[in-house]
């Protein structure tokens, strides 16, 4: 079998913020930002990259999906992987925005050991960063 992880969703309040922490901060490409902006597109998003992507929905969104999700509101967290040079440009930029950082700590992942961080977004999401080099 041929599986892996389309996207994430995430219900959030501003989803402004989280476009603008998930690109300046964490390197993810904005996506549908400025159409979502414009009012062309429901939601926007960061693409980690071609094959995984993080939607942001605005609480509109939340009510128009209904009872097609059991657990609105609800994620544990996202776990993004950086390769060593990027990696250290991540740990430049997290000490830039003074952001707070829980670890390193050696955790298991889809690719074995490695050393992850855990930081919080701007809508309280926990957010896993792991390096395996």
């Amino acid at each position: 079998m041929n599986i892996e992880i389309d996207h994430l969703t995430l219900n959030v309040e501003s989803p402004d913020v989280c476009v603008k922490f998930y690109t300046e901060i964490l390197g993810l490409t904005p996506e549908n930002y400025e159409e979502w902006k414009e009012g062309t597109a429901r939601f926007p998003s960061a693409r980690i990259n071609s094959h995984n992507i993080i939607h942001f929905f605005p609480p509109k969104m939340w009510k128009e999906l209904g009872n097609l999700i059991d657990a609105p509101g609800k994620a544990n967290h996202v776990c993004l992987a950086y390769a060593g040079n990027n990696w250290k440009v991540l740990m430049k930029r997290l000490e830039e925005h003074n952001v707070q950082i829980k670890g390193p700590l050696t955790l298991q992942g889809a690719r074995g050991t490695g050393t992850s961080i855990f930081i919080v977004d701007p809508e309280g999401f926990s957010i896993e960063l792991k390096t395996y080099d």
